[in-house]
C-alpha cells in the first residue's frame, strides 16, 4: 500500500490501523467480493451505525454511506483527528 492511499470513508491518509470494508457484508453473501481500505476508527463507526441488513440493501456503495447523517457527521469529527487516532468510546452496536 502507497503512503498516498486515503481512506474511502474520511479521506485522511490510511494510518494506524487499516481495515477493509466488505461493501457487502460477508454474513449476507459479500465474501470474495471488493472490499475497500477504511481506518479502523471509520470501519466501526459504520458498523455501528448500519446493520448488516441496511448495508447490503441501503448502504452498499461508499456515496451511499458517506450521505449518512450520522456518518457525516462523525467525518467532519473524524477528518480533524490524527490518522492513527481510534477513540476507544466508539462502540459497536448489539
Amino acid at each position: 500500500m502507497e503512503n498516498s492511499e486515503k481512506c474511502q470513508l474520511c479521506g485522511r491518509e490510511l494510518g494506524g490501523e487499516i481495515s477493509r470494508h466488505h461493501l457487502i457484508p460477508v454474513s449476507r453473501g459479500g465474501a470474495g467480493t471488493e472490499t475497500i481500505p477504511l481506518h479502523k476508527i471509520c470501519h466501526t463507526k459504520v458498523h455501528s451505525v448500519m446493520s448488516e441488513k441496511e448495508l447490503e440493501r441501503e448502504y452498499n456503495t461508499m456515496e451511499k454511506i458517506r450521505g449518512n447523517e450520522e456518518i457525516e457527521k462523525f467525518i467532519n469529527w473524524v477528518k480533524k483527528k490524527p490518522v492513527d487516532f481510534y477513540d476507544v468510546s466508539v462502540k459497536k452496536k448489539k
